[in-house]
């Protein structure tokens, strides 16, 4: 189901609502904020607008289907419940993370810098790289090196060229192009496991949670300190006792070092002292018992 522009037809409707509160109030005598409601209205063309952007974006990516292309549409940001990511495309040439921007009036991308009527977009291209980083994360590691980021300018005739913050910028003429020219990163089973894990990741009903650094940095810290205790001998156990007048310091407890070794010590005592004793049988029979029994037998002979 192609749900392109979704996100930003909501906002459409939201809106829309609060300016129609606005206007029955005003209907009704009550002092209306007039720059809040141009506000309201500015901001319900500039998403209709970008909704219908997204459409038009999903549409182009539709042509690559035939190339072994498929695309996800208005998905979940992972670890930003209230954000979405217009496009994903997955395909041979990877894994391509789009924002559909639908901008108006001069739009030039000079020395890595994006711009719209002469004010900078870097904030938009370091948006879409970051949506690209979340995905990343999602992926199995053999699969990461494949994602990109792309910022596509729906009305904008602009040849593929990379931003400074590691994000493509591209007209929507010219999004087939860049993405069948991408080096072949995964095979058509990829690109069908790849879509299968981001279509249940990123298209629920709630949105992925990412770890975040400091719970990261935590939980190498717990298994740091978890291998660190299994090399760590263990400690002598002493007894608190106070020092007669005669001692010098405290007495080993008997589960301690101490114990260990003067139990240790007569086990080995034990084990000598047995062994001499085998030895002293064998050597008495070798000597006494033995030619006894010889003499006997020759008697016997005779």
């Amino acid at each position: 189901m192609n749900d392109a522009g979704f996100g930003a037809e909501q906002q459409v409707s939201r809106k829309a609502r609060r300016a129609a509160r606005y206007r029955e109030e005003a209907a009704r005598g009550a002092a209306v904020d007039e720059a809040a409601l141009e506000r309201l209205r500015r901001d319900q063309r500039n998403w209709a607008a970008g909704a219908e952007g997204e459409r038009l974006v999903a549409q182009t990516l539709t042509v690559l289907e035939r190339h072994g292309w498929t695309a996800l549409h208005d998905v979940h940001w992972p670890g930003r419940p209230r954000a979405n990511i217009d496009h994903i495309a997955i395909g041979p040439g990877g894994v391509v993370v789009i924002d559909a921007k639908h901008w108006s009036g001069t739009v030039e991308l000079r020395e890595g810098v994006l711009r719209q009527n002469g004010y900078a977009r870097t904030g938009e291209v370091a948006g879409v790289a970051d949506a690209a980083a979340a995905v990343t994360a999602l992926l199995a590691p053999q699969h990461r090196s494949a994602v990109r980021a792309a910022l596509c300018l729906v009305a904008q005739d602009q040849p593929a060229a990379l931003a400074a913050g590691s994000a493509a910028v591209v007209g929507r003429w010219q999004l087939p192009e860049l993405l069948l020219t991408l080096p072949p990163r995964l095979t058509p089973y990829d690109v069908a496991d790849v879509g299968r894990q981001l279509t249940a990741a990123l298209t629920g009903p709630v949105s992925p949670r990412l770890s975040s650094t400091a719970d990261l940095a935590r939980t190498g810290r717990r298994a740091a300190r978890g291998a660190a205790s299994r090399r760590r001998p263990p400690r002598e156990v002493q007894r608190d006792v106070r020092p007669g007048p005669g001692d010098r310091g405290s007495v080993p407890a008997r589960g301690g070092r101490g114990g260990r070794t003067a139990r240790a010590r007569g086990s080995s005592t034990g084990a000598l002292l047995l062994r001499l004793a085998v030895v002293a049988v064998i050597g008495f029979l070798a000597i006494r018992v033995l030619p006894a029994l010889v003499s006997s037998a020759v008697l016997i002979g005779h």
